[in-house]
């Protein structure tokens, strides 16, 4: 149930149910909202834009209100089933497409891309950012500068192997901070528990 504010349209919206999950929809043409998942960033829905709950089963749809307020609306996915009644299907191993890693990590290399993305699986909205250098260093016990080139070698060497997002010389890519990138590809690539 929405508050009663004059903020919030009561038509901004839709959830579908789809076969595997739900497709969240703003019908808005000015105002974005978000959604939030348990850990993680926030993934903003853009007016007329539309995105799907995967991979998450439980969400926040995250709407802001007068003066600054926000209004959560839970969503729990977790019960949508495919056509053929089965909840998280799992594709059978000849579907699945393998993606290996370019490389392996070192074990110290590891530690590091771990603790850079610590924080964006385990905390949610604004503070499910990647770790800086100085926190990876306080929480490891290193230099920050030696945690900037182990992070620069791991991106370095992915770059060599065309990762996109993280090649150094990207004209349309502002500034030289890869660690959203870097720490993205690694949970993205399950390179982190």
């Amino acid at each position: 149930m929405l508050p009663n504010d004059s903020h919030i349209s009561r038509t901004a919206g839709s959830v579908t149910v789809l076969e595997d999950c739900v497709l969240v929809r703003n019908h808005s043409t000015t105002k974005p909202f978000v959604l939030r998942p348990v850990a993680g960033e926030d993934h903003v829905v853009e007016p007329g834009a539309a995105v799907t709950s995967l991979p998450h089963r439980t969400l926040q749809i995250v709407i802001a209100g007068m003066a600054g307020t926000t209004v959560q609306i839970d969503l729990d996915v977790s019960g949508v089933t495919t056509s053929d009644g089965l909840s998280d299907v799992k594709p059978s191993p000849s579907d699945v497409v393998t993606t290996t890693t370019p490389f392996p990590l070192t074990p110290a290399q590891r530690k590091v891309v771990e603790a850079l993305c610590a924080p964006m699986l385990s905390q949610q909205g604004s503070d499910a950012a990647p770790a800086t250098y100085q926190q990876i260093g306080t929480a490891l016990g290193l230099s920050p500068q030696y945690v900037r080139n182990v992070i620069q070698t791991v991106r370095e060497t992915l770059s060599g192997h065309g990762v996109p997002d993280l090649v150094a010389d990207d004209p349309t890519r502002p500034g030289t901070d890869f660690r959203w990138s870097l720490a993205r590809y690694a949970i993205r690539n399950r390179w982190v528990p």
